[in-house]
Order: C-alpha cells, then structure tokens, then sequence
C-alpha cells in the first residue's frame, strides 16, 4: 500500500528549526535585559551608598560643632545632584534638614528591607553620621531610577527587534536551506513513488558528490537491476504459463482416465460387494444348516437314548449328544453374529455351560459356577476345539468329581497371559485326580479327547490336585498369530 507524504521533510525542518529561533530569541529577549538590569541596579546601589557615606562624614563635624554653615555647603553639593531625590538628616531622633524634590509621601524612607521603591522608581541609600566612633545622627538618601529604566527599555527594545531579525531571517534562510537540501531527496522520492506504481524505468539525475548523490546513484542501480530482473521474471513468467498449460493438458487428460478408472472402479466395487453379501449370506446359511444338522444329530442321540436301557449306554450317548450340542452352539453364535469369522467366546461358554448344567439335572443352589471368561474372540477352528475342551471337563466334573458333593463348585478362567498366549483353566472342589495320573494312558475317552484336542490347538495339557482338581491348558491364539505376521 502507498503511503501518502503529508508533510515535506523541508518544511518538517523549517518548523523544527524556526521554533528552536524562536526559543532563542525570546530567551535572548528577556534574558539580557533581566541581566542588564541586576548588574545596573547592583552598581546604582553602590555608588547611593557610597555618596550616603560621604555625605555623612562631610556633614558630621558641622553637625557636631554646631556649625551650621559648613553642613549646609555639603547639602547643597548634593541636592545639586540630579539623581538625588530626597534627602532626610536626623538628629536625636528628631529631623535636623530635610529635601524632596518630587511630591511622593516618604513615609517608608525608614524601612531599608526594601532598597528598591518600584513605585516611585526610588533606590534607598542610608548612612549612620559619626564623629570618633559615636553616632550623632542619620542620613537617609533616595536616587532616581528613571533613567536606569529608561535605559533599561531602550535596551529591551533593541534586543527585541535584532532577536526579531534574527527570527526572521534564520527561518527564511533555513526555509530555502532545506529547500536546497531536501529538493534532490524529493526527485528520489518522487522515482520511488513511480517505481511503485509499476513503472521501473525511472532515473534520478543528481550528480552531487556527497551521500544524496552516493544515494541517487545506488538508486539508479538498483533501478537498472530491478528493470534487468523483470525482463527476466517476464520471460521465465512466460516460460512458467506454457509449462503449467502443457501440464494442464496432460493432468485433463490423467483425471479423464482417472475418471473412467474410477468409473470402472465403483463398478468393480458393486460386483464384489454384491458378491460378498451374497458369500455371507450363503455362510450364513451354511452355519445355520450346520448347527441344525448338528441339532437333528442331537435330537436322534437323545431319542435313541429313550429306547435304551442300559446306564452305562445311555450315559455314552449322552455324552454324545453333548459333544454335538457344544458344536452346534458355536454355529449358532456364529450365525447370530455379524462377525462370520469369530466369536464372542465369553457368552459361548455362559450358553454351554448352562445347558450342561441342565443337561444333567443340577441343583445350582448345591453345586455352583464361577465364570471368569475375559473378552476372547476366537476362530471357529480355534473355539470348536476349545469348546469340546470345556464340555469334556465340565461333564467330567459333574460325573465324577461332584457327583457326591453337596457344596461343590466348578471355576472356569480364560484369558491372556504375559506370553499373550490363552490359559485356560477349569477346576472344581471335588474327590480330585488319583495319584500318578497320566492323562495320555488314560482309558477315559473324555480324557483321551481333552489331550488330543489340546494337541490340535498346539497347546499343552496339565492336570492338578489342590482340594479338587484343576486342568490347566496353554495355547497360542491364531488371530494374535495373523496380526503380528
């Protein structure tokens, strides 16, 4: 933005200049006359003393003697002065001459504090008359100031004028002075101004050999080079324009096939997502078929089991009906879910173990579950094995280990630990394991079943006695196994 140039800088140092004359000259105006008029007052004030004084001595032995004629020659040698205005002799505090040559009421001639009546115009001198060293009377004196004022006037006066003069003409001279001075400095404010203004080809002609004309020159340089720079700036300006509208019509051309690609694109995106609904719908669907395959085979072992009578029989096809059951949960959880691939394994286990416990008639206020299951999510390879695991323990459990029990308890615990592998760990209060167990000579199918389930995951099997017994199963989780590889 152009800043606009209110006041010249030639006027800007006239105003400075004129007012430090102006303080000059008023302190030259009433500083000298002041001055002068102390030191003239000062010497006017000696000399009345020192004619008070001489007075006094002429006129003492007059006095003393009684000889009126001489006291008298030495008043009138001094009324005969035209300075003097008054003059006032007193003797045993009574007047013995007195003189006034004007009509002032001389009521204060006394009061010597004030030497100075401004009134009047009067300068008070006094002086003790003494004869051998005693006082025989007083002289009181008053000279005129008039012409001291006067003089003092004439003198303010002509100070006044050459201060005046000097006002005038200093400020006259400092006007055209400045004009001088600032009148180059206004031609390269005037360029820089057109320079503003777009216009590069300004030149300033001074030729002074001082800092206005080093200023000018470097000015006139800078002006070339700017001049130089913008031919070039046009040119690589020109240069720019043609490689942005070459690069424009490629970059068209790029987005219009771009464009078709994401034409293409959305197109492709449709189909998939079309045949992805259409594959979770049909896995939907298998899930739902599986799981009531899986409950017509449950169905058919429980029927069957009806028309046998043997215990040992029916609690096989029981066990089996179970085994199912535990698989047909799985599916059902899967096809319930929105997730197709995992499971919410803690409400799985909630689901199995209440229909195990209701599968073998228990009395929940005599035998009861506490179900420690952290947020898992498993794969539907990882959590069918897991939950044939459960369902073979907890059956096991209930078979044998609390069979007899009238407060028993069984503890289910999942969950991660500082490996980020799965620990899961089933445990009741009941008769527990023999001693020696090993669970791979065991002639439990169960048991067998629990092992070579554990193997499938990759995991690891122990078996515990603490008031009961307590299975302790370790095994990597797959999904945590897919996201760090």
């Amino acid at each position: 933005m152009k800043k606009k140039l209110f006041i010249s800088l030639k006027y800007k140092l006239t105003i400075v200049t004129t007012l430090l004359l102006a303080v000059i000259s008023l302190f030259i105006y009433f500083y000298f006359p002041m001055k002068f008029k102390e030191e003239r007052l000062s010497s006017l004030q000696a000399k009345a003393n020192s004619i008070a004084k001489i007075a006094a001595y002429g006129i003492s032995s007059g006095m003393y003697f009684e000889d009126h004629a001489a006291s008298e020659v030495e008043i009138e040698k001094l009324i005969k002065t035209e300075e003097i205005r008054y003059v006032i002799i007193s003797k045993d505090d009574s007047t013995f001459y007195e003189y006034n040559s004007f009509t002032a009421v001389l009521n204060d001639y006394k009061n010597n504090n004030e030497n100075i009546s401004t009134k009047y115009e009067i300068m008070k001198a006094y002086a003790p008359i003494s004869v051998n060293d005693v006082k025989i009377g007083d002289i009181y004196m008053g000279f005129s100031l008039a012409t001291v004022y006067d003089k003092i006037d004439e003198l303010q006066t002509n100070i006044g004028i050459i201060s005046l003069l000097l006002f005038i003409i200093g400020s006259v001279v400092v006007f055209f002075i400045g004009k001088v001075f600032t009148q180059p400095l206004t031609k390269i404010v005037a360029a820089v101004n057109k320079i503003a203004e777009g216009d590069y080809s300004q030149h300033v002609d001074i030729k002074s050999n001082d800092e206005v004309g080093f200023l000018a020159n470097s000015f006139n340089e800078m002006s070339e080079k700017i001049t130089i720079s913008n031919r070039e700036m046009d040119k690589i300006k020109k240069e720019l324009e043609n490689r942005v509208r070459d690069r424009t019509h490629e970059l068209e051309g790029a987005l219009r096939s771009l464009q078709k690609e994401n034409i293409e694109r959305k197109k492709a995106e449709v189909e998939i997502s079309s045949s992805l609904h259409e594959k979770e719908v049909l896995l939907k669907e298998i899930h739902h078929r599986v799981k009531n395959n899986l409950q017509i085979v449950s169905s058919l072992f429980f029927f069957q089991s009806k028309q046998l009578s043997d215990p040992q029989t029916i609690e096989m096809f029981r066990d089996g009906q179970n085994r199912v059951k535990s698989m047909a949960l799985i599916h059902e959880k899967l096809y319930q879910s929105g997730d197709l691939a995992n499971i919410d394994f803690k409400e799985y286990v909630k689901k199995l173990t209440n229909f195990l416990f209701q599968s073998y008639g228990v009395n929940q206020t005599k035998i009861k579950l506490k179900n420690n299951v952290q947020k898992v999510e498993l794969g539907v390879d990882t959590a069918v094995p897991c939950g044939l695991i459960i369902n073979e323990l907890i059956s096991n459990s209930l078979k044998h280990g609390l069979s007899e029990s009238e407060n028993g308890e069984i503890k289910i615990d999942m969950g991660y630990d500082e490996n980020h592998k799965l620990i899961l760990k089933i445990s009741d209060n009941g008769k527990g394991i023999p001693k020696n167990f090993n669970i791979e000579k065991s002639e439990s199918l169960g048991l067998r079943l629990v092992y070579n389930l554990t193997m499938q995951l990759n995991g690891k099997v122990e078996f515990f006695n603490n008031n009961g017994t307590i299975v302790k199963i370790n095994f990597p989780d797959p999904n945590l196994i897919k996201k760090a590889s």
